[in-house]
């Protein structure tokens, strides 16, 4: 049982309580459902019941909160842990380990929990959520809806009396939120375990019955009824959170919905018999008819194919046209390539055929400056975007950018936060604004360039419905007051349906339809291969006998615009300067295919090789003793030994030529250039070394006469370098950063210090992943970092990219922090590891084989006293 009595939180940095005065009980075998506004308090609550709150967040806490009989705030985050898991929102940054398998096995690691014991643990809650296929697969592999599964699986090898769930439904699609909540109420009468839902999409919730609804209020528990009397209420509205579709449609056609004596939910089970007559009336009399899409094409994609790897197209012959002054919802599943068309018509990336079309011509080789004349892009973190600590420069970064004149740029900056509602916070520092108002600073930051079409990445992600309603009505004024034509890069369908008339389903890379929204939402067998969903409207329209047309037309007519308050703005009048032409001149040209598929990509690379087979133990001390080897000696003859060796194991991983190539012209290059730097500071340092000197070139005299010593000498510190080189990427290829971790541990470093190096090696390429997002929305306001600039100019442009990368990998290592402790991370002394492996026969074979060399470097050094190898 979790039992609030009188319980209040107010945090370190607050002056005034988040929750007030809780007093709530949720029983055994119960599934809860948490809503509220954002802001509300519901996730503080369930902080307050995983523990969170207050062993890892600082506050005064008063009254009482227990859990399966345990007093929290007497208690720690530990024991806590034990009786409660908890799905965090953020399922990327939840992931710890490098695959499912690790990732379901963690809190068995840190209870050391017998790696046998554990392997069949993991098997088991993989299976009940439907994993057991990709226990080897690494998170990036997964879609979310996988995601949502593993963390489940995760939660469940504790075997804990409560699962909490906070906003599970945040980054899925609509089929995978569908599954989700399937897998979630299997699991509750399966177990019969305590269920804790935070989560403000309603309707999606309510798929699957819940016992109640609790509904909180500025930090206060104001309902706490059943689902059927909160449907037949009119408090949902009031509080700012989206009704069900299906029951909006019923009260505005009139239906007596609070003297129904049947289910209204699920909508599967509502009789809508009797509710017939007055939807058909109501429809008859507001009827809405579908609109026309015949104005003036802005822009469009033409047989567009695009592949990121150079392999696998996630574009296919693309085409799809963009009329001006229209509003347009580009839907699919996560992966079916709407972001890689978004990046197209950005200019971010080149199609690797077929056009884009801007304004009647082929834009294709713009630069990604001189495409944001026309294009815009918001990301869906404003986090991401901002890079100044103060509004008005943020907003007037761009066209500073742009070299316009300060008067004329501070005209342009006012007005642009006068349309959003932003004018009297000018003066401001970004950290002083709610989540809604730094999503309109980033927009204001666009709407400066003035660019003619407006693309927003999930613009409503993690905003409930008054927020919503008032950033979308926002939105759809700068539509029509300003006719900018704007693409939502979305899987809300709520959004689509009330926001757009027309939409673009892609899936697997390709336009499954292109047409009128209620048209697309009205066609069952078209979502279901898009794994999208049916809303309640279309079930609603089945069942009072409708087809297919009569469901378009019925969706049409009963979705309504729920416009939230929007501020008095003037129009935005100031001209943006044209860009200025680099000298050098940064337009690009051709379509050099293998451009952007040549990558320096640096991760572990899951194959199997004997080398992959090594213990991590094995692979750490060969590398410390390779780089002994190559100090130790300048043996020409060893170094190209170790050379012919590095080679060798290259060849035995199996790991493709293409994934070293780019990181070999790197040390190539640095090579070359500390060969000719040692020669610019030391010329003479071959022949002082060697005891002799032998003029190949030059004047005997001159002391930058190159000797046959010198070069000797370069080639021997150069093969020193090329011998280490190739065995250092093979650490990295061919080391799994958890199985090194657990080397590590047994090598008796600490297995929080071990941990933590191999969770780096598993965030890099996340890391690198945000880098180049970040990157791209920078220049699309005109930063540049191009070659046609000045080191300086874009050493000052990188660092507008690393200053939201800071801040977005600050927000990533809080929520891991906090996923790891929910999970007992650091609880013990000791843990075990899933990844761990024993010492085989090739793992002793290898060591003795590069200790003995090792041995006879030693010997050759500093008994023999042979330092350099001289065959001249």
């Amino acid at each position: 049982m979790i039992s609030f009595s009188d319980f209040s939180f107010t945090y370190a940095s607050q002056s005034k309580p988040t929750l007030k005065h809780i007093n709530l009980e949720i029983k055994d075998g119960e599934k809860v459902l948490i809503i509220g506004p954002s802001g509300s308090g519901k996730s503080t609550l369930g902080n307050a019941i995983n523990g969170l709150i207050p062993h890892s967040m600082e506050g005064r806490t008063e009254g009482s909160l227990k859990v399966s009989g345990i007093e929290t705030k007497d208690s720690d985050i530990f024991t806590i842990s034990q009786k409660v898991g908890t799905v965090l929102q953020d399922t990327d940054a939840q992931f710890v380990g490098l695959s499912v398998a690790e990732d379901i096995a963690f809190s068995l690691e840190n209870q050391m929990v017998s790696i046998d014991r554990m392997r069949k643990i993991v098997l088991d809650s993989a299976t009940v959520v439907e994993m057991e296929n990709f226990l080897r697969q690494a998170p990036g592999e997964l879609s979310g809806g996988q995601k949502q599964r593993v963390s489940i699986a995760g939660v469940l090898v504790d075997d804990v009396d409560v699962l909490l769930f906070d906003e599970p439904l945040a980054n899925l699609d609509p089929a995978a939120g569908r599954s989700a909540m399937r897998l979630i109420d299997e699991i509750h009468r399966k177990t019969g375990k305590i269920v804790v839902i935070i989560e403000h999409r309603l309707e999606d919730v309510l798929s699957y019955p819940v016992d109640r609804i609790v509904l909180i209020e500025n930090g206060e528990v104001t309902l706490n009824t059943d689902t059927e009397s909160l449907l037949r209420s009119n408090v949902l509205k009031k509080a700012g959170i989206r009704e069900p579709l299906y029951i909006s449609a019923l009260k505005a056609a009139g239906c007596d919905i609070s003297s129904y004596k049947g289910q209204l939910s699920p909508v599967e089970a509502l009789d809508a018999a009797q509710f017939k007559e007055p939807l058909l009336s109501f429809l008859k009399e507001h009827e809405r008819k579908a609109p026309s899409h015949d104005g003036e094409v802005i822009a469009s994609l033409e047989d567009v194919s695009f592949s990121y790897d150079g392999e696998k197209d996630v574009l296919k012959h693309v085409s799809f046209a963009l009329r001006k002054g229209e509003m347009v919802s580009l839907l699919g599943r996560n992966g079916a390539g709407k972001s890689t068309a978004a990046s197209l018509l950005m200019g971010i990336i080149r199609p690797d055929s077929g056009r884009i079309m801007i304004n009647g011509r082929d834009a294709v080789s713009d630069t990604i400056a001189e495409r944001s004349r026309t294009v815009g892009f918001v990301m869906q973190n404003p986090n991401h975007m901002i890079s100044h600590p103060m509004i008005y420069d943020e907003v007037a970064f761009a066209l500073r950018q742009r070299g316009m004149d300060e008067k004329e740029v501070e005209e342009r900056v006012l007005d642009a936060l006068r349309l959003c509602g932003l004018e009297k916070h000018w003066k401001w520092p970004i950290s002083a604004l709610s989540y809604g108002q730094k999503k309109r600073v980033t927009i204001a930051s666009i709407l400066v360039l003035q660019p003619e079409i407006l693309i927003l990445d999930e613009p409503t992600a993690g905003q409930d419905w008054r927020h919503y309603t008032q950033l979308m009505s926002f939105i759809k004024r700068l539509n029509t007051e300003l006719g900018l034509t704007i693409i939502f890069v979305t899987h809300d369908m709520h959004l689509a349906l009330e926001y757009t008339d027309r939409a673009i389903v892609l899936t697997d890379g390709e336009v499954l339809r292109d047409g009128e929204i209620g048209t697309v939402f009205s066609d069952k067998a078209l979502l279901e291969k898009a794994s999208l969903r049916v809303t309640s409207l279309y079930e609603l329209g089945e069942k009072i006998g409708l087809n297919e047309d009569g469901i378009a037309s019925f969706i049409r007519t009963f979705i309504t615009h729920e416009d939230g308050k929007a501020e008095d703005c003037g129009k935005i009048s100031v001209d943006v300067p044209p860009l200025k032409e680099n000298k050098k001149g940064k337009r690009r040209k051709g379509k050099d295919k293998e451009e952007k598929k040549f990558g320096f990509g640096l991760s572990y690379i899951d194959i199997e090789s004997p080398i992959h087979s090594l213990n991590g133990v094995t692979k750490f001390l060969v590398f410390v003793m390779w780089l002994l080897i190559t100090l130790i000696t300048f043996d020409l003859r060893v170094l190209l030994v170790l050379l012919l060796i590095s080679f060798g194991v290259m060849k035995a991983s199996r790991i493709p030529m293409k994934r070293f190539l780019p990181l070999m012209c790197v040390m190539f290059t640095f090579m070359a250039v500390n060969a000719i730097f040692i020669y610019l500071f030391s010329p003479g340092q071959g022949a002082e070394a060697m005891g002799h000197r032998t003029v190949i070139l030059g004047p005997e005299s001159m002391s930058y006469a190159l000797t046959l010593e010198t070069v000797v000498y370069l080639v021997t510190v150069s093969m020193k370098y090329l011998a280490i080189f190739p065995m250092a990427l093979m650490f990295v290829f061919a080391t799994h950063p958890s199985e090194f971790a657990s080397s590590l541990n047994r090598l008796h470093f600490s297995y929080k210090v071990s941990y933590s190096v191999a969770l780096t090696l598993r965030y890099i390429p996340e890391i690198t992943d945000d880098y180049m997002h970040i990157m791209h929305a920078q220049m699309a306001r005109g930063v540049d970092i191009s070659k046609g600039v000045s080191l300086m100019e874009r050493i000052k442009s990188v660092s507008k990219v690393l200053a939201p990368l800071v801040l977005s990998s600050l927000d990533r290592i809080d929520i891991i922090s906090n996923a790891m402790v929910l999970r007992g991370f650091g609880k013990n002394k000791k843990r075990t590891w899933y990844m761990a492996r024993k010492m085989g026969k090739m793992d002793y074979i290898s060591l003795a084989v590069v200790f003995l060399i090792l041995l006879l470097a030693v010997v050759s050094r500093f008994v023999l006293g042979v330092k350099f190898f001289y065959p001249f």
